[in-house]
């Protein structure tokens, strides 16, 4: 065991440390290091190697469609800078123009013919995640309120499309958060991270149904009742999410099963609005892993 300073804060103290830890992360007598507090856990890290991760240098040329999926995960893995060097404009010219503003605090900072580089210029450490949460539950439940109108007075399905952006913006930002700092009750990141990206998957489907109909040109009013069951089944997740019992947790079983009956499963449509049901219900399945 070694002992070195710690920053808590403004306060430094001195602790023990694995010698075998010390030796992996080339710590010397003196060095600070990291400590965080969660839930009944304290959380010791490497301040040097934290500020190494901070930023990623990617050479994307030959990358093709998978350019905008790397440069995201990036973001949501918790790197602060991005360097980006392409070969031809073309490459990142969407990510440029349309997947930049899903990245929330991200702006572009420097550009030149080959490369550009992106920071984060806001941060995350004030950022209150069951807010950001609350607020993905809110734009989905726009989306598919959006889908019932444009379905019942035969208008356009470009609002419904447009607001998935929205989804995937608050999406990933939630994912960048539980990355850099965990969830608020530390234990549970895992099963919150899955929840998220479940959310993200829902406002997919919602975007599908919204296309398909937008291609075909049909109307069908008979999904109606259950897009209006499918959305009070988010709804009823989102409040156990917030507030667990068991009760609700029977009667959210139960709606699953519910909507599933009214499902009949000939058509596209049909397919998708069984996925929602499935995605929801595997939500509640995380949800269970941490409540029970």
């Amino acid at each position: 065991m070694k002992r070195k300073i710690v920053k808590q804060g403004a306060a430094t103290m001195m602790i023990s440390l694995p010698s075998k830890w010390v030796r992996k992360n080339n710590l010397d007598k003196g060095d600070e290091i990291d400590i965080e507090e969660k839930d009944n856990q304290i959380i010791i890290s490497n301040e040097k190697i934290s500020k190494e991760k901070s930023k990623a240098v990617i050479n994307v040329s030959g990358l093709g469609i998978l350019v905008n999926r790397t440069l995201i995960s990036l973001y949501i893995k918790g790197y602060d800078e991005l360097e980006i060097n392409f070969s031809e404009p073309d490459e990142v010219k969407d990510f440029q123009k349309r997947v930049i503003n899903e990245l929330i605090g991200f702006e572009i900072i420097k550009q030149s013919q080959k490369s550009f580089t992106v920071r984060d210029i806001t941060g995350v450490s004030d950022q209150n995640i069951d807010d950001i949460i609350r607020r993905i539950f809110l734009i989905i439940d726009s989306m598919a309120e959006e889908l019932e109108i444009a379905i019942d007075k035969k208008q356009s399905m470009d609002p419904v499309i447009e607001t998935d952006t929205s989804i995937n913006k608050f999406v990933n930002f939630s994912l960048r958060i539980l990355n850099k700092k965990g969830y608020t009750e530390y234990n549970k990141t895992p099963q919150i991270y899955s929840i998220i990206s479940h959310l993200e998957e829902t406002g997919d489907i919602y975007k599908k149904i919204a296309r398909e109909l937008k291609e075909t040109k049909k109307y069908p009013k008979e999904i109606l009742p259950i897009i209006k069951e499918l959305r009070s089944f988010v709804n009823m997740f989102k409040d156990l999410l917030f507030k667990f019992n068991r009760e609700d947790s029977l009667k959210l079983a139960k709606k699953y099963e519910h909507i599933k009956k009214l499902i009949d499963n000939k058509d596209l449509i049909s397919f998708y609005l069984y996925e929602i049901n499935e995605t929801i219900i595997r939500m509640n399945n995380y949800l269970l892993a941490i409540s029970v």
